[in-house]
């Protein structure tokens, strides 16, 4: 533990479980407050984070296939293969939280619709997988994806051994302990409560579907055996290794969770569900900047400002997550290999189960006469989610491979959040970016007591969804930061080469006189 910077992993863990007990205290000030302050950012920069959004999109795609996209982090060859590649980075991206929305999006969009369509009605239909593809897509992928290009290129071509975010900032806000400090933090605190959140939401849908399947009460203890059930897989994983921990359980996890959507296709009304995704896409990318930049100024539905910019913010509060663990993970390959696997598989892999599923939601409820939507409202989305599961042919027994397939996609995404906020906080890494053991395990047990501490307090995780929207503002500035500081470095190195390229011109010609 003497290679961990308390001075930044205490105040973090404090500021997310005191936020936690204040919210149970005066749950209903604390919710307000929350709710406010994440309706005055999107209502005031909802505008930008769409537009900066947006052009890191392009951004990205031009630095791929720019001169600097072959830049190779690092001179050892690729630790993984592409599969492995891909897949660790899609697991660590949606965790369990895909197929859940990829169910639930679906039927919010046909009951309140977007680009003012009338609820449950065939537009509201076209619209519905299509926003779903869109939100898990090409935009959210590049926010992810971003990070990882400035702290790989730090610590892979400069060979810097601390990888704090406060670190990258300096060359453009200068070195200040006061900013560096709060920047640390806040990108910590939005690793935290936006996992914290992802990871509660996983384990009310795994007690939900155990309750329903043992017959046993959806209870407190249930849920922490089941966070406690987390922590010792993820112990047991740190012990294998990275590579035959992480990575395999990654390969192991989304092969299963292909085979579970094809049985879904087979199984379910494939013409309608590859005739509906069909039509998704085309709809995306007919309205793609349409959407991307559709703020609802007149009609004021509050759609853009509940789904695409919560979105978006919520990207963003991951920075720190993504960037770090796709850092960990790229060693060896080119900035262009970096930015098309992430996006690419990332997006093309959403697309796939949501097509899916969210396609078996929509028949389900406008074609199949079940009442999704119902369920919805009697027992909410998690309950919905279970129920529709089990009008698979298998029922029950479809229902356990489900909800196997959750647990371990959450088991990846929570060794990813373990691994990027020790490197973080790690004073100084090795070699390879491997941080020790004892502080992945130290943030591992944060992580599992920060989620178990959601259900303790009750309604609290409603103010710490809200304020990783919050969160997700400063670092969508920090990004910028970042960008401008990226390209300082890349054309430094660039005018060196150059330089260097003129003497060594100037002294051939001086030798052949």
């Amino acid at each position: 533990m003497k290679n961990l910077n308390f001075e930044l992993a205490i105040p973090a863990i404090t500021l997310v479980i005191t936020l936690l007990v204040i919210s149970t205290l005066y749950p209903e000030q604390s919710q307000l407050l929350a709710s406010s302050a994440m309706h005055f950012v999107t209502s005031w920069f909802g505008w930008l984070v769409e537009l900066v959004s947006l052009a890191l999109v392009g951004f990205l795609f031009w630095l791929a296939f720019s001169k600097y996209g072959s830049i190779r982090l690092g001179e050892e060859k690729k630790e993984h293969s592409n599969f492995s590649y891909g897949g660790m980075i899609f697991t660590a991206g949606v965790g369990a939280s895909l197929i859940y929305w990829g169910i639930g999006e679906p039927m919010y969009y046909l009951q309140s619709p977007p680009l003012f369509a009338e609820p449950n009605s065939y537009a509201a239909a076209a619209w519905s997988v299509t926003y779903s593809i869109f939100h898990w897509g090409v935009t959210g992928w590049a926010i992810y994806c971003f990070p990882a290009i400035p702290f790989a290129y730090a610590f892979y071509v400069q060979k810097k051994r601390t990888l704090r975010l406060s670190t990258l900032c300096e060359p453009v806000v200068g070195n200040n302990p006061i900013i560096a400090k709060t920047i640390d933090l806040l990108a910590i605190f939005g690793t935290l409560a936006a996992f914290a959140s992802s990871l509660s939401l996983t384990v009310s849908l795994l007690s939900t579907g155990a309750s329903a399947l043992l017959g046993i009460k959806n209870s407190l203890l249930l849920q922490g055996s089941i966070i406690l059930l987390f922590v010792l897989m993820l112990v047991a994983v740190m012990f294998v290794g990275f590579k035959k921990g992480i990575s395999k359980v990654s390969d192991y996890t989304v092969i299963a969770a292909i085979c579970f959507a094809l049985f879904v296709l087979l199984v379910a009304d494939s013409q309608f569900i590859l005739n509906n995704f069909t039509d998704s896409i085309g709809v995306m990318l007919d309205n793609f900047f349409r959407m991307s930049l559709w703020t609802d100024p007149v009609q004021q539905s509050g759609f853009a400002q509940s789904w695409t910019q919560y979105y978006w913010f919520w990207y963003y509060a991951y920075l720190i997550m993504m960037g770090l663990f796709i850092t960990r993970i790229s060693r060896g390959r080119t900035i262009k290999e970096v930015i098309l696997y992430t996006i690419s598989m990332g997006s093309l892999g959403c697309a796939f189960f949501i097509s899916i599923f969210g396609g078996y939601a929509v028949w389900a409820q406008l074609v199949g006469g079940l009442p999704v939507q119902q369920w919805m409202s009697e027992g909410g989305l998690t309950f919905a989610v279970v129920s529709l599961i089990q009008t698979l042919p298998l029922g029950n027994i479809g229902l356990v491979l489900f909800l196997v397939i959750q647990f371990f996609l959450m088991l990846t995404t929570m060794s990813s959040a373990s691994v990027a906020t020790a490197m973080l906080t790690t004073n100084k890494l090795e070699l390879n970016g491997d941080p020790d053991h004892k502080v992945k395990l130290l943030w591992a047990g944060a992580i599992a007591l920060i989620s178990f501490s959601v259900f303790l307090c009750g309604g609290g995780i409603d103010t710490i969804k809200s304020l990783c929207v919050v969160a997700g503002l400063p670092m969508m500035f920090i990004y910028m930061i970042l960008v401008k500081q990226l390209m300082m470095q890349l054309r430094g190195v660039n005018q060196i080469e150059a330089l260097e390229s003129h003497k060594s011109v100037n002294a051939e010609t001086i030798n052949a006189n």
